[in-house]
């Protein structure tokens, strides 16, 4: 046993000393450097170059916009009927390609801001759209909400009326606030009229409002 032992020592002493020492790297020999970018491929013989440039109108690389002739068939955003402007209401760009027209009302006195209204066109249910309108409004002010319906020419007009605290598109309150709307049901879209402001503004323009509506009518044929 004894000779079997001193033999294993020796080939364990040999080849401890046969293997050469292991390699490690050194601190100085480990690059820190990102690898270079692989070169572009070469590109034909008169190939024209190529330009990093996105077709004309298209968005930023990154960027949400909203196109409405990919959400509504061709023309269908387009207006249907015409009506009458009054004369001391100001026509203002539009805030969103989903509208067809804003106005600001000047305001009466002792209010801060001017009302707006703004027209476009959209689908859905005519009495949802009215409790929508209606539902911006603070719980104890819709139950005096008033809505009625007329027509006006060939054309059949909802009208909504109502006063409270109004929740702003930025989900602020407004106290005071008053909405005056109408919904003009015509073939495809229906046409949405939306006056909203301080209240005493907007009731002051309630003869105005009442008067385009009274003059809506279908354009005429082409």
């Amino acid at each position: 046993m004894a000779v079997v032992s001193a033999a294993a020592a020796a080939v364990f002493v040999t080849t401890r000393q046969s293997d050469p020492p292991a390699a490690f790297p050194t601190p100085s020999a480990t690059s820190s450097k990102p690898a270079p970018p692989s070169a572009s491929p070469a590109l034909p013989p008169n190939h024209p170059p190529i330009e990093n440039k996105l077709p004309v109108g298209h968005p930023p690389v990154g960027s949400v916009s909203v196109v409405p002739s990919l959400m509504l068939p061709p023309g269908a955003g387009a207006p249907t009927i015409e009506w009458v402007v009054p004369k001391r209401w100001v026509e203002y760009p539009n805030t969103s390609p989903m509208r067809i027209a804003t106005y600001r009302v000047p305001k009466s006195y002792g209010d801060v801001e001017d009302p707006e209204m703004y027209v476009m066109r959209a689908g859905g249910d005519v009495e949802a759209n009215m409790t929508r309108w209606i539902s911006q409004f603070d719980e104890p002010s819709r139950p005096a909400a008033k809505r009625s319906t007329r027509t006006v020419g060939p054309l059949k007009v909802h009208v909504v009326d109502v006063q409270g605290t109004f929740t702003t598109m930025k989900g602020e309150p407004e106290a005071n606030w008053g909405l005056l709307g109408a919904i003009v049901e015509t073939e495809g879209m229906a046409h949405f009229f939306k006056l909203t402001g301080p209240k005493k503004s907007v009731a002051d323009a309630r003869a105005e409002f009442d008067a385009l509506v009274a003059g809506i009518k279908p354009k005429p044929a082409k």
